[in-house]
This record gives C-alpha cells, sequence and structure tokens, in this order.
C-alpha cells in the first residue's frame, strides 16, 4: 500500500511518529520484510524490529497488518 506525502504528514500527526519511524513505516506499507527493511534503510536487524515494535504500539496494534489496516481505515475516516 503506497499512500501520499499528505497521508503520511497525517498519519505521523496522528502518532507522533519520529521521521525514521515514517521511513519504516513506509517500507512496511510496501511489504518489505525486517530484514529487507534493515538493508534498505542501513540499520541492524533488531533495529528494525524495534522500531516496528514502537509504532504498533503507538498505533495500538499488533503486527504490520494491523498497522496497514489501521492506516488505511484513518484515512478513510479522514477522507484523506
Amino acid at each position: 500500500m503506497r499512500f501520499k506525502a499528505k497521508q503520511w504528514d497525517y498519519l505521523r500527526g496522528c502518532w507522533h511518529l519520529t521521521p525514521k519511524e515514517i521511513e519504516v513505516a513506509k517500507l512496511v506499507c510496501v511489504g518489505r520484510n525486517n530484514e529487507q527493511i534493515a538493508e534498505e534503510l542501513d540499520i541492524a536487524y533488531n533495529t528494525a524490529r524495534v522500531h516496528i515494535g514502537h509504532i504498533c504500539s503507538k498505533v495500538g496494534v499488533r503486527g504490520k497488518v494491523g498497522l496497514i489496516i489501521e492506516f488505511t481505515d484513518t484515512l478513510q475516516r479522514a477522507k484523506i
């Protein structure tokens, strides 16, 4: 799922996501696994996992699928 810049700005504001968390979330939303995320962002695998955990915690979901669903639902409700 690819979102537009305006949509990412809205999502960032909803949950006070950091710029790095937005980078990670974008990769999650296009289907990258933790290893791919770590490689693309030049971070450790465990760091990628921690970022994903923080994002899910802030958004109040469990796992990547829940994250994508919540992002999509939030944007639909906001009509963005």
